[in-house]
């Protein structure tokens, strides 16, 4: 799973030192969006009516916050760092915990400035 999630994360936000021209993703960003797709990983694979609603608000949120301009912003080596952790906590949690990261990732998501991103 990490290694879907790292491509995912990968493939929309660079990785590198910060270039003037570029936001910073702020860590609390970047691991509420990390969430979101593990999130949408972890209820694909369970069939219920919950996990099909919870599925459909995390699709709908992360096509909103990618059309902000996530995509160009800048990580940095401490935040990545931070996503490790977070992925790990994941993946050695029990169902129950999955659950409460799941519904912490997308609270936070939709209270988050992460909206507003590619408007800062």
């Amino acid at each position: 799973m990490k290694r879907l999630i790292s491509v995912a994360i990968a493939s929309c936000l660079l990785i590198g030192p910060p270039v003037s021209a570029a936001q910073q993703l702020s860590t609390e960003d970047a691991i509420g969006m990390a969430g979101l797709m593990i999130c949408d990983a972890f209820y694909s694979d369970i069939e219920s009516e919950e996990s099909a609603s919870q599925t459909a608000i995390i699709k709908k949120l992360m096509a909103d916050k990618y059309k902000t301009g996530i995509e160009e912003m800048m990580m940095t080596q401490r935040t990545s760092d931070e996503l490790d952790l977070y992925i790990a906590k994941f993946e050695a949690s029990d169902e129950d915990n999955k659950f409460n990261l799941c519904k912490e990732a997308i609270q936070y998501t939709q209270d988050s400035s992460v909206a507003n991103l590619g408007m800062r």
